[in-house]
This record gives structure tokens, sequence and C-alpha cells, in this order.
């Protein structure tokens, strides 16, 4: 894992996404608490975390099982003066020892996954206070008739994947009330991910360049570039926002 880390330790993202679709998602939240407690699972270097903490106004647990993205984390938060309400939590979302009960907005840019989307529904549901939000990013088909080389590429590094209707089933069975939902720009995916990430390959792969290992790591990261490339209309992350019914 060490090559694949020194890659994405200078990326300004741990994944797609954007400001922008962040700022619209919290946008659907209504009547959050002035000092409202979030938590942002698998927050990575934490570019959502720093703006969850303008747009709220409250104390957020950035919550990440690799301490350097907590630490890029912290240096930007001392850099936009939020340090204070802002606490690092190196953790795995699958060992949380987090209270039920406690959050009023739970928070996760493309790493719920990890989990497996139900059962990362089921968890947020036990940590969100009565009536409290969870906006998440999960990856989805966005097209019926899947190409069977995308097929194959899904079916090796997330087989769970599904629909946009398919998980909005999911979401209303582990009573969660939809607000809305919008998938994200290819920008989110390109001009702030995988262009960034082909250009620190490039640097990598000349100076890991007798390292097999490295190597392997740098090029299965090219594949899934290149599946972007070739089939981005039949896939891509969907915003899901929604509330926590009352019980």
């Amino acid at each position: 894992m060490e090559y694949f880390y020194e890659l994405f330790r200078s990326l300004p993202r741990g994944g797609p996404g954007d400001i922008q679709s962040t700022r619209k998602a919290f946008g659907y939240l209504m009547n959050v608490p002035s000092n409202a407690f979030i938590l942002d699972i698998g927050c990575g270097p934490g570019l959502q975390t720093l703006e969850l903490a303008k747009l709220s106004n409250g104390t957020i647990i950035g919550l990440d099982n690799y301490q350097p993205f907590l630490d890029i984390l912290m240096k930007n938060a001392v850099k936009e003066k939020v340090e204070k309400r802002i606490i690092v939590k190196n953790q795995s979302m699958l060992e949380m020892d987090l209270q039920d009960n406690t959050f009023d907005v739970i928070w996760s840019e493309g790493a719920l996954y990890f989990m497996g989307f139900q059962n990362g529904l089921k968890k947020c549901h036990q940590l969100l206070k009565k009536d409290g939000y969870l906006a998440v990013t999960e990856a989805v088909y966005l097209k019926p008739s899947i190409p069977k080389p995308l097929q194959e590429f899904w079916d090796q590094g997330y087989p769970a994947i599904t629909d946009v209707n398919s998980n909005l089933t999911l979401i209303q069975n582990e009573n969660f009330m939809l607000l809305g939902h919008f998938t994200l720009p290819k920008s989110s995916w390109i001009d702030n991910y995988y262009t960034p990430m082909g250009e620190r390959i490039k640097e990598l792969k000349k100076k890991y360049s007798d390292n097999t290992v490295a190597l392997q790591v740098f090029a299965e990261c090219e594949t899934e570039i290149k599946m972007y490339e070739m089939f981005s209309d039949y896939y891509g992350y969907e915003f899901f926002i929604m509330q926590k019914k009352s019980e």
C-alpha cells in the first residue's frame, strides 16, 4: 500500500468531487443547528471537511484511517482558520466507537462503499440524532446495458455497484427520507482527480522505474483512468441527501 498512498498523498482529493457539489448538497439541509455536530466518514485530505466547517459553523469529526491525510486536513484547517472546530480521528469506519444518536449531520464523499452502501446507511442511521441528516456520494450505473469491459472492471473493484433507483429503494428501506440527489459532473472526476493523478503517476513511474510492485500499482490506477475516459457516460457518483425518519 505504500506506493498507493505515496500517489494519493500528493493529490488534492482522495476521490472524485468538487466544492460546488459539496455546497449544493449542503443546501438541501434545512434547519441545521448553528452548533451542529458533524461526522465526515472517510474524510481523506479533507477539502469537503473544510467546506463543511465554513458552511455549518459546527464542530466536525474528520474520520480516516490514514494519518497523513488527517495531518494534511489539519494543516489546511489552520490556514483556513477553522482548526478549532475540526477534530481528527484516526480510525477505520469499520471499527467506529462513536455513540448512537450523536450527530446532527453525517457526510461521506466517495467512502461509504467500504462498508457496503446498505450497511453504511444502517450504521449512519444509528449514529444520527432524531431528524439528523446524511449526505453521501455513491458509485452508480447511469445507463442500462453496461459494456462487458466495464462490467468486469466493477465486478472486480466493487461488485455491489447498482443504479440510482436501486439505491433510492435502499434509502427508503433503511428509514431515511430522501431530500434530493444529483450526479456529480464529469469535471469532478477529470479536473479534480484523474488529471492530477495521471500527472503524478508519470513522475512516480520514473522514480520507481525498476520496481515491479510499484509499477503494478500505478498501472492499475491508469486502468481506472482509461475506464472513465472510455465509459464515463455509463457510470458516475450520485450525491444522495437524506434525513433520518422519526421513529
